[in-house]
Parts: C-alpha cells; structure tokens; sequence
C-alpha cells in the first residue's frame, strides 16, 4: 500500500490524539485537533479550485497552521510550495512566478505584501489567503466541508523545494510522496531514536526549511513541536525551561550566539537532550565552546535541498566527544553516510577518487529529489544516472569520515594554487577576538585572486591584519593562503537558511573585471 505524507501523520494522530501536538503563540492543539482542521483546510482548498498537480504555498512565520497546511495539501493532491519568510520581496515574486500556485497562505506579516504583487502584477494571479488578523483562513474552514483523503500513488509530486539561491536562479527540486515519506523515515531511522511522547522541539529556524522537515517524525513518535516565530536568545532559553525542550535544530552561527550568550548560565537548560546542526560547517573553536555550555548533545548532518535534505552524513554526539578526546580533527568532518544513502567521492567523469583525494560528493537514495521543476538543462547537469551531484568538494579518510572542503564555486586560485576558504576560516575562527568569519577571494594584480578575510570581533575586540597573519603562521597555515587583507565588519551575511553569503561579500570587489578567477 502506498504510504502518502498526510498518512504518515494520521498515524500519528491515531496513537496520540488528545496529546498535544503542536504549540505556538496562539495556544496549544491536540493531534485531533490539528487533524481536524488539516481536513477542513484540504476541504476549503478543493473549494477554491485546487486540484491534483496544483500548486499550494505557504509564506509565515513559524506557526501551527504551517503544519495544516503541510497536511492539507498532500490530501487534495496538490504540490506544496515553501517560501521562505526570511527573503525578500524579490525572491518571492521569482518563486511565484516559477510555481504559479493556486493558493498561496500567508501570515499576516506577508498578507498585503503577497497581495501586492500579485495586484501590480509582479507575481501570477493566484488566491491569497490571510492567516489570523484578515480572518480570512478561519473564515475558510468554518465554512468547509471536510476532505476524507483520496488514494494516491506514491509517485504523485508532493513538493517543489526552492535553492536558496546563492548560485544565481533559483532552482525546485521535485519530491515525489515516495521520496518525502522515506526522508521522515531515515530521520526516524538515524537521528530520533531518543525521541518519545516525553519529547518536545523547538523550532528556530524558518519551517520552510531544516526545522520544518523534522515535525512530522517528531509527531510520529508523539513528541509535541513549539513554534518560534523568530528567533531571539533569551526567549530560547525561557521556552526551554517552561516547555522542558529536549530536542531543536540550530543554525552554526546561532550556536555561537547561544553558547556566548549570558542567558545560558541563568536558566536550567538541563531538559536539552540533542541539538542537530547543518546547514554550513561549525569551526572547530566555536563547536569546543558549545560543548563547554551544553553539554555533548550535538548531532551534525549534512545535506542539501536536493539530495534527500539534511541527513546524507552524520556525526553522531558519541562521534563529537571521541573527537574531542583522541581526533580533533574530525570535529572537522561531516561524519559518515547515512546507511540510507550512497555516498560517493568522484570526479566530474562520476569516477571514485581514491581516499584522501579531493572530488566532488555525488548521492543517490530512494529520498533524493527527482528533478528541478521545469529546468530541463539544470536537471541534466547534477542529476546523473541516478546520483545527484552536490557541488561540495571533500575528502575522506581511512575510516570513512567526509570532510567537506569547499563549494566548487568559492574556491579561489591566488598564483594558480587552490585556496579553499573553509580551511582558512577554521583557522581564523579559533582566533580569541573572532566572533564569525568569512573568506573571500578578490581581485589581485600579481596573483590573480588574493584572500581577503571579513571578520566579526567578540564585544571590546580588535584586530589587526598584522595580528591575524601572525596567529595564521603560528597555526601552520600555508604563507600563500593567509589573508593578505582584512575587513572588519559588524556582522558575516547570511543566506535565509543560515548559510554564509560569501558572494554577497565577494561581488562588489568584483564590479567591472573583466573576468572573474574562482
């Protein structure tokens, strides 16, 4: 029988229906009631013309309809869209424009900007539908008739995912029910073992993206989720201590925030049974400083939008603290492969390189994404014979480790050597003033590229280049990868899924080359 997404949860809600599923700033609902309300939402979308194969998007903050939402379009059929409420205007219109949605949900936040375009004609005609202060969404469901869920092959697309788009044009990859259900599987499989009705998430970061994707499993196994809106640290640490969270997902950056952060000493965060990162690599320095404050619950996964998300690789809490003790270099890595994965290291030819040689992560998985929505050229580029190509570079050891050296496209070459910036930012990072860096490549007369380090200090902080090259010596660093300049500034850019923007720093060093040396 084939398993749908909106199944996946029912049995959930079978097992554990007057616990409570779901908390936001609105109040608390039972697993029956988020049931009930995903019917009438599915009931309403049908009314509103939504059929098999439309498309269904969401723009809000973190909330509870966020989860009826999920659930109502698998129901009717429809393809689920996520826009990030993170991006601008700008990016919405391009991800509406891709999608042509049928419906778009908004918060009220999004209501009148969503509506807007759509009126000047910046996005395609579409219906949106305002949560809470339009009324508009209630409105909806007290006049829906329910929706009993319809079969469906498990074939049927279920998501179109947008790229965060650092690379240029925005990308969808295409999840099929199949593809979705085995990635809430392998999490239940890899990384939820610990997780029971005693269990409760906090969700951070945007829905839309990493957090989003654990609520389901973490429903499954009876656990409630509590919704963060956004995130602000001494709210984290108030929520932990009045809901007794035990699991969240954290960006690198907001790791450090928390870790630094004085609240972490003041409240009792004892409840805290795992912390999962991804997203972007943590240095080192600032991983040994999170297990100093909380205590070695951290799990690391890699992955990305496309490849079955954020679990390819793993690096267990039991991995962290052997590392700490007897292989520091490993807090380096990525982990090994999820067992629900191949995981491969090749050359553009899809070859293996042997271990220890830099090449390119290539996956493939019953979980990985199918194709990128209507672009046909960009499918055949990193979708190949069944992998999908990552566009990480890395290396492995003799036990299988990965570590991810650089994106392809932001190594740079400074006297025709290779500078991977990943390297020389863990060496930065573990200077006492640095708070976040990035590294960059800039034009250079002689060498061609030459590295430049953007840094933020720690509050009373400074830095001088001189400073800083000398701390690069002193850490072994090669002479022809030390940054030869250094900018300081109040804070590293981030892309809305919390990964560093390095081209948003790299570009305007760039602006009237006439060409560019990565």
């Amino acid at each position: 029988m084939a398993v749908l997404v909106h199944d996946f949860v029912h049995s959930a809600v079978r097992r554990f229906g007057d616990r409570t599923a779901l908390v936001d700033d609105r109040g608390r609902s039972s697993f029956t009631e988020m049931w009930e309300r995903s019917k009438l939402l599915a009931g309403a979308l049908v009314e509103l013309g939504v059929e098999p194969g439309d498309r269904v998007v969401a723009l809000m903050s973190n909330c509870s309809e966020w989860v009826e939402v999920d659930n109502a379009a698998s129901m009717t059929g429809a393809m689920r869209g996520r826009l990030n409420n993170r991006d601008s205007a700008r990016e919405f219109a391009w991800v509406l424009n891709d999608v042509r949605p049928k419906v778009v949900i908004t918060g009220p936040e999004f209501t009148a900007l969503v509506q807007q375009l759509v009126d000047s004609g910046a996005a395609p005609p579409t219906r949106v539908v305002g949560l809470r202060d339009s009324g508009d969404y209630e409105q909806l469901l007290a006049a829906a008739t329910p929706l009993e869920p319809q079969a469906l092959p498990d074939e049927t697309p279920y998501l179109v995912f947008h790229t965060s788009g650092t690379t240029g044009r925005y990308k969808g990859a295409i999840y099929t029910h199949r593809n979705w259900v085995n990635i809430y599987r392998n999490i239940l499989a890899t990384i939820m073992g610990d997780m029971g009705p005693d269990s409760a998430l906090v969700h951070v970061g945007p829905l839309s993206h990493q957090s989003g994707i654990l609520t389901a499993p973490a429903l499954y196994r009876g656990a409630r989720s509590v919704m963060m809106p956004s995130f602000d640290a001494d709210k984290f640490f108030d929520v932990v201590e009045q809901e007794r969270i035990t699991h969240t997902i954290l960006a690198p950056a907001i790791i450090n925030a928390l870790a630094s952060h004085p609240g972490a000493a003041s409240h009792d965060l004892s409840s805290l049974r795992r912390i999962y990162y991804s997203g972007s690599p943590i240095a080192p320095a600032a991983l040994h400083r999170a297990i100093d404050v909380f205590g070695p619950i951290f799990l690391q996964g890699y992955g990305s939008t496309e490849s079955g998300t954020i679990y390819n690789t793993i690096l267990s809490p039991e991995e962290h603290v052997e590392a700490l003790r007897n292989r520091p270099e490993r807090l380096s890595s990525c982990g090994r492969p999820n067992p629900f994965f191949d995981v491969k290291i090749a050359d553009d030819d899809g070859k293996e390189v042997a271990q220890g040689d830099m090449g390119e992560l290539w996956v493939r998985g019953d979980a990985v994404s199918q194709e990128y929505w209507e672009q046909p050229e960009a499918t055949a580029a990193v979708y190949v014979d069944g992998w999908f190509r990552m566009g990480d570079l890395a290396t492995s050891d003799e036990e299988g480790y990965i570590t991810i050296v650089d994106r392809k496209n932001d190594m740079l070459i400074s006297g025709g050597l290779n500078v991977y910036p990943r390297e020389v930012e863990d060496v930065i990072a573990a200077h006492p003033a640095v708070n976040e860096v990035a590294v960059i490549g800039i034009p250079h007369e002689k060498w061609g590229e030459a590295v430049k380090a953007c840094v933020s200090l720690r509050p009373g902080a400074t830095l001088t280049l001189d400073e800083l090259q000398q701390h690069c010596r002193d850490a072994g660093l090669a002479s022809y990868k030390k940054p030869l300049s250094l900018d300081i500034i109040e804070e590293i850019p981030k892309t809305a899924v919390g990964k560093v923007f390095r081209r948003a720093l790299r570009e305007p060093y760039w602006v009237g080359q006439d060409r560019r040396v990565r």
